[in-house]
This record gives C-alpha cells, sequence and structure tokens, in this order.
C-alpha cells in the first residue's frame, strides 16, 4: 500500500475557515457521496475539541452555513450532511478527493490553524498523486512524505469511545499539560489544582476515561 501524508488550505471549505476562527479541531472522516438533483451530497462524521464556549459557537455559526442541509449531535460528535454545487466540485477538481480507490488512514484533522492534514493510502502510486496534485494546485497543498508500507490499522472517528463529558475533559487537560510526557512531571493531584477540581474526583474521571479508552484499543469492552 502507497501512503502519502499531506497538508492543504482550502478556503472555500465549509470548517476549516470556522475551525481557524473559534480555535476549534475537528478530526472528520468523509462517509460516503452521491449526486442528486444536479448537486454533490457529502456526508461527514467526527469529533471537534475546543473550549465548550468556542464549540457551541462553532457549531452555531456552521448551522447557518447554507451549503449544511443537516447536522446531529451527540456530545462532541457530529455527522454532517453538506451540499455542493458540482460546477465548483469540476472546477477545482475537489472529485478526485472522493475516489474509491483511496483509504482514509485516518481522520482529517481539520486544525484551528485553518489547515488539513491527510493521510491516504492506495494501491496504486500513481493514482495517488492525482489527490497529491490537485492539494498543491488548488489548496496551497504540501505533501509530507509518500512511501510504500504495511498498514497496522486504519482509525475512524471513534477516538474517545463511550466517554462521559467530565471523563473526556479530565483526560483532554490531562494531555494538554502534559501529564503522559515521560518522565512524567506533573501528578494528578497538581492536574486537579489546575482546574480547581477535587483529588479523588478528578482521579476517578481520568482513570475511567482511560480504561475505557485502553478497553476499546484492545477490544475487550
Amino acid at each position: 500500500m502507497w501512503v502519502a501524508k499531506f497538508k492543504l488550505k482550502d478556503e472555500q471549505d465549509i470548517y476549516s475557515p470556522l475551525c481557524e476562527k473559534y480555535k476549534i479541531d475537528f478530526f472528520a472522516y468523509p462517509i460516503t457521496n452521491f449526486k442528486k438533483n444536479g448537486k454533490i451530497n457529502l456526508i461527514v462524521a467526527g469529533d471537534i475539541y475546543g473550549e465548550e464556549k468556542d464549540k457551541k459557537k462553532y457549531l452555531r455559526e456552521l448551522k447557518k452555513d447554507k451549503r449544511v442541509k443537516s447536522m446531529e449531535r451527540i456530545g462532541d460528535f457530529i455527522l454532517i450532511h453538506a451540499i455542493h454545487p458540482i460546477s465548483r466540485e469540476t472546477i477545482t477538481e475537489i472529485t478526485i478527493f472522493y475516489n474509491p480507490q483511496y483509504i482514509i488512514i485516518n481522520p482529517v484533522h481539520v486544525s484551528k490553524d485553518g489547515l488539513e492534514y491527510w493521510e491516504v493510502g492506495c494501491l496504486d502510486r500513481k493514482e495517488l498523486m492525482k489527490i497529491i496534485n490537485a492539494a498543491e494546485k488548488h489548496y496551497n497543498g504540501k505533501l509530507f512524505s509518500i512511501k510504500e508500507e504495511k498498514i497496522s490499522s486504519v482509525s475512524i472517528v471513534n477516538i474517545f469511545p463511550n466517554l462521559t463529558k467530565k471523563q473526556k475533559e479530565s483526560i483532554e487537560i490531562a494531555y494538554k499539560n502534559k501529564y503522559y510526557n515521560y518522565p512524567r512531571k506533573l501528578t494528578i493531584k497538581k492536574l486537579a489544582k489546575i482546574v480547581n477540581k477535587s483529588y479523588s474526583t478528578f482521579q476517578e474521571h481520568l482513570r475511567k476515561a482511560e480504561k475505557k479508552i485502553i478497553e476499546s484499543f484492545l477490544k475487550i469492552a
């Protein structure tokens, strides 16, 4: 399998300008696409990350976009049905990104810096070059790497499986404050103090979150 890693910036995109505006990270996975009534319909799912107040603003403005036909939200997971004119899609060659020969190895990271980070696999190197060329030609794309390798897994969007809001917040706080760095320089007591939570409560939420993630990863839940 040939695997390419690259970034791009789409000024006309639905998500990336808002991610940059509200400092949101959106890990998106294109589920499917189809043509109907002369337009291209896209179904995208993913998780959003950021401050709660910023997420609310992001979703509020996202709903106002005329291209968004519908949006469902459960916690930080969103499912979006968007519609684009075929003319725009054809002109920019964006339909190359929907090529069924491609495997989206990890969710597309629509970052708060306004860029999209892609990791795409394909059995045919020449076919894979088409998406790279389109990214460079139309979206200021930059290729990080392209190489032949064996894929050990494919990630969709279930990054934080079945976590409660408090569990998710706890593990995000731990990660952002480099609790998982080695050597570890921060204790749970210090983390709890940073967010003004009791040690026992914060530890409970963090440990339960870690347990769920490990169980999901090992598929023993």
